[in-house]
């Protein structure tokens, strides 16, 4: 069922491109472009999350929150799941990898961590606006 979006519930959606956008450049802003799994790990859930909050923003859906949802779950969980402290070089690294360090893996993790954690929370919170606006929220406990 396809309803009309609030006016005032973009703003979530304005907030998780920019995090989207900032997942992209974020690799190279906290040295560990070197390493591809959380670059692109961050790389695919920013364009999914960016491409399902254009979509809500031109007309909303609560799918396009759900996937939100799961995308910013993953990608908080993805540290544990993925290991990306096992992902430091060995120590002959080519010199394309000296510069990835724990500090690094420690960086994607957080930054992974909290995105993620961002975008469920902006999910949620544009979920529970369109609920209230709506009129489709539970008033009896």
């Amino acid at each position: 069922m396809e309803t009309p979006a609030p006016k005032f519930t973009h703003g979530q959606d304005a907030g998780k491109v920019a995090l989207a956008l900032w997942l992209l450049v974020s690799p190279w802003m906290l040295n560990y472009s070197q390493v591809p799994t959380p670059v692109w790990n961050g790389d695919i859930v920013a364009v999914i999350v960016a491409l399902s909050s254009i979509a809500a923003m031109l007309k909303f859906n609560k799918w396009e929150e759900l996937i939100s949802i799961v995308a910013g779950l993953w990608l908080a969980a993805s540290p544990l799941i993925l290991d990306y402290a096992t992902l430091l070089p060995p120590a002959a690294a080519p010199p394309a990898l000296e510069r990835y360090t724990a500090q690094s893996a420690l960086a994607a993790s957080a930054n992974h961590l909290g995105a993620g954690l961002a975008f469920v929370i902006l999910s949620f919170w544009e979920l529970n606006l369109w609920e209230i606006v709506s009129g489709k929220s539970n008033k009896a406990l």
